[in-house]
């Protein structure tokens, strides 16, 4: 049942000119998320909501502020992003409290959760440096710009910004929600879409338009083969993103992301004789041997021209079996790091009711775990066929 502050939303987007007919929202999901469901079947290139214009937080909009505009305007060197600009519009919206236009939605926001919240035991579970490193950088690029913001702020408009009001805590939120919940590649600035952002992600394929015929209009359709039947969860896509991008914008990692992908790092020590100006491999669920080792890359390091046909045949098959051999050494190096699969199960069933941020951690490694051990298929099979070629080619 919807609560009091989420029957205020539902009333202010109604009253506004919102339109979402076939929707029900809030509901309680079967993985605990609050979303949407179709009341109706809702069919291929049917709107499923349109929400008016002035509903929208955008970057346009805040430049627009009668208060905050001028101060935008005359710093620039400060407000060089979207981001900013509109994090300070949301902190002042949200100390308008019940003042604000937007606070029936700004109300109804959960607090944005992302691997950057996550503790140093929690990021362990990842069993991946780089996505924590990004994690470290997002937080210290919160805080440099809030300090940034905060002291032009007080140097020019002393008394109007205090930060007893404007907190740090505020500034993040507002940054994190503008991170996680915006939309902007199709539309002509970054903003905020009351309701359409309540929908949770799945790999659907979803497409939305702005301001058709000039209608003032933002409305968001299932496409391509996508529909929804009556009383399934209704999905909006945020694109192709790897649980990589997922975990750090959203902290959520998907089964089977069909965009997931793996970066081996190639350190100095184990480049092996190839030359690999590579420093990372990037890998996929498509990923296939031919495109991580092109032919040129395979080519003898030091080819003898005095070698007959056959001496030739047997150094190129040479060649490619310590390649497969060295490429699987590597990626067995790198998947041992993140343990095996059956203690990943054994840690879920011994923490009966485990944390969704282990849960997370645990889809994300096991993900990138499949993706890897796809290749190794893809190795073995081939170090088969190519020992039992050299073999042959070098009797």
């Amino acid at each position: 049942m919807a609560s009091p502050d989420e029957l205020r939303f539902l009333q202010w987007l109604q009253d506004n000119g919102a339109t979402f007919p076939k929707l029900q929202w809030p509901v309680a999901t079967p993985n605990g998320l609050r979303g949407a469901v179709a009341t109706e079947d809702i069919a291929t290139n049917e709107p499923m909501l349109s929400i008016p214009r002035h509903l929208l937080i955008s970057e346009e909009m805040c430049w627009q502020d009668p208060q905050l505009g001028p101060v935008f305007r005359s710093n620039r060197d400060v407000f060089t992003r979207d981001d900013p600009v509109m994090a300070l519009f949301i902190v002042r919206e949200l100390l308008l409290e019940q003042r604000s236009f937007f606070h029936p939605y700004l109300a109804i926001l959960p607090s944005p959760e992302s691997v950057q919240d996550w503790t140093h035991d929690e990021l362990r579970e990842l069993h991946d440096e780089r996505l924590v490193g990004a994690a470290v950088r997002r937080s210290s690029e919160i805080n440099i710009y809030y300090r940034r913001v905060m002291t032009r702020l007080q140097e020019k408009y002393a008394g109007e910004f205090p930060e007893t009001l404007y907190t740090f805590d505020k500034f993040k939120f507002a940054w994190k929600t503008i991170q996680a919940r915006t939309f902007g590649r199709r539309l002509p600035w970054t903003a905020l879409v009351p309701l359409a952002d309540c929908l949770n992600h799945n790999t659907v394929a979803t497409k939305y338009d702005f301001d058709v015929n000039g209608s003032g209009l933002f409305r968001l359709y299932p496409s391509a083969t996508t529909s929804f039947a009556k009383d399934s969860e209704v999905f909006n896509s945020y694109g192709r993103r790897s649980n990589f991008q997922l975990l750090l914008d959203y902290g959520f990692a998907l089964t089977d992301n069909e965009w997931d992908y793996v970066d081996v790092e190639i350190g100095k020590d184990r480049a092996g004789p190839w030359r690999l100006m590579k420093q990372v491999i990037r890998i996929d669920r498509q990923s296939s041997l031919e495109e991580i080792l092109p032919p040129n890359f395979l080519a003898d390091t030091t080819p003898n021209g005095n070698q007959n046909e056959a001496a030739a045949a047997c150094t190129e098959v040479s060649t490619l079996c310590d390649a497969l051999q060295w490429l699987r050494g590597i990626l067995t190096e790198t998947i041992a790091e993140w343990g095996v699969a059956e203690h990943d199960q054994h840690l879920l069933i011994q923490q009966e009711g485990a944390s969704d941020r282990l849960r997370a951690a645990i889809t994300y490694r096991t993900g990138r775990r499949q993706i890897v051990l796809g290749v190794l298929t893809q190795i073995d099979k081939k170090l088969d066929i190519t020992k039992r070629s050299k073999s042959f080619a070098c009797d």
